[in-house]
């Protein structure tokens, strides 16, 4: 397991914990999201994941590090 991996295997841990639900259900609606707020006809959403995410739909651990990146 990677680190990356590990991490959010922990961070899902957390938030399934928070919310008194599973991991494969924390895992299950991030991907969720994802794959629906990737599909917007937004132009501008869309230049915006084309910057962040260059090589299309991110993995929901890409999507973290990216996201959190931009936080920081």
């Amino acid at each position: 397991m990677t680190k990356d991996n590990k991490q959010s295997n922990e961070l899902f841990k957390k938030i399934a914990d928070h919310h008194g639900v599973s991991v494969d259900e924390v895992v299950r609606d991030m991907q969720d999201t994802i794959d629906a707020t990737w599909d917007t006809p937004d132009p501008v959403a869309r230049k915006k994941q084309q910057e962040l995410f260059p090589n299309g739909k991110p993995s929901i651990e890409e999507f973290i590090r990216v996201v959190a990146g931009q936080v920081k």
